[in-house]
């Protein structure tokens, strides 16, 4: 049997808009600052795999399971067939036209409480984190990192926002997955 990559994949929005901060303005002055941010936005899915590649893609649209499959779709692509992946019980993998396009069938192991927690294709697993633990997610720290990038930068546009997220993901240091994974460096 051969090994197979391990991927991990999380999903960051940005909407246009801007940053409110503080900041110094003159004695009685009133400044009026315009915080509203709009419906307009950018859906950024990141995945990373155990040997620290990464692949990022993004949509306007929002996302649906139909998303999910393209995305598995563009992992084996990317990583190679032979895949285990990661993802969060977000609706749009969490469904069932993303399993029987997994498995074949849309029959799937579960918990003690009935929750799906993984299902197997012949070449293609997908395994859900538990709810509530987005620290489990090593792509939860490439979010940190483009969040921190994109403060005090204003999107006043839709082309903007996506001009800066390529420049934001160029600039994100892929994390170890194990580290996230199993509470402990494996160096």
């Amino acid at each position: 049997m051969s090994e197979k990559t391990v991927v991990v994949v999380d999903q960051f929005t940005k909407h246009v808009g801007t940053v409110q901060r503080r900041g110094w303005y003159p004695i009685g002055s009133n400044p009026t600052i315009e915080t509203a941010t709009s419906w307009e936005s950018v859906t950024v899915l990141g995945a990373v795999t155990d040997d620290g590649d990464s692949f990022y893609c993004w949509t306007e649209e929002n996302l649906t399971r139909f998303h999910g499959i393209r995305l598995l779709e563009a992992l084996k692509h990317k990583f190679g067939e032979e895949l285990v992946v990661f993802l969060d019980r977000a609706g749009y993998f969490y469904a069932r036209d993303l399993w029987e396009h997994v498995s074949g069938e849309r029959e799937t192991e579960t918990v003690g409480d009935s929750s799906v927690s993984c299902v197997r294709g012949d070449d293609l697993e997908v395994w859900y984190f538990p709810s509530k633990l987005p620290e489990l997610n090593a792509v939860e720290g490439c979010w940190d990192q483009l969040q921190e990038w994109f403060k005090y930068r204003l999107m006043p546009d839709l082309s903007t926002l996506k001009d800066y997220i390529l420049r934001g993901l160029s600039a994100i240091t892929e994390p170890n997955i194990w580290t996230y994974l199993t509470g402990k460096d494996s160096n």
